[in-house]
């Protein structure tokens, strides 16, 4: 899966394998109407990608900390929010970060933790417990049951996962799986679903949730 995705082009088309222009823009808006307010806040966006969200929270955050294993992704986020001096970029597998307690207000994930087994699931979220501090909130977005375009892994050919191994490598849990797998020191304040992908593709698995820290 790594391999496929340090291959592929910096572009928003290759990050959600698809070309419209309408669903890249509407899936955007609608994902940041879930976001809370993060004025002055400290952000942390892990699988940050060329930058779609960062520049967003950049407008408004008091720092924005982007994270991505692909170099040519973080590289193209760099270049396209040159102009924000409050971001700084890390080109690291997630499971290896190391930050300190209490350093952020608001964690966002969006499509990465379908690439991680159910103990790296708990790993990462216990190290987000550790670097987040009381209140904090933190965002996730997921396919669940099947890929983005209403799919599911065996109804597909083998020329699809010849063209796209990362959704082969996928894991399409059911939703309350990650409610389940998230809610451990964390309280569940909303969740839902993209509504583009339904009107689309009639897929109504992309789910999002916002959590809460404790205290």
């Amino acid at each position: 899966m790594s391999e496929y995705w340090v291959g592929e082009p910096p572009t928003a088309s290759s990050m959600i394998q698809n070309e419209s222009e309408t669903l890249q823009l509407e899936e955007r808006r609608e994902i940041l109407s879930q976001i809370p307010d993060l004025e002055g806040k400290h952000v942390l966006e892990l699988g940050a990608g060329i930058g779609r969200f960062t520049s967003h929270f950049a407008t408004t955050a008091k720092t924005v900390t982007a994270v991505d294993f692909a170099k040519q992704f973080i590289d193209e986020n760099q270049r396209t929010n040159s102009e924000f001096e409050n971001i700084t970029y890390h080109v690291a597998n997630v499971m290896d970060l190391g930050f300190a307690d209490q350093s952020f207000d608001f964690v966002f994930m969006n499509w990465l933790l379908m690439y991680l087994d159910d103990p790296q699931i708990a790993k990462l979220q216990q190290s987000i417990s550790r670097w987040t501090r009381p209140d904090a909130r933190v965002f996730l977005r997921e396919s669940c049951v099947t890929g983005s375009s209403g799919q599911a892994a065996h109804l597909n050919t083998p020329a699809f996962w010849n063209n796209n191994p990362a959704a082969y490598q996928a894991t399409y849990r059911p939703k309350d799986e990650y409610t389940r797998l998230f809610t451990n020191g964390f309280s569940l304040l909303h969740t839902g679903n993209v509504k583009i992908y339904e009107q689309m593709f009639g897929n109504p698995h992309q789910y999002y949730w916002l959590f809460q820290r404790g205290r």
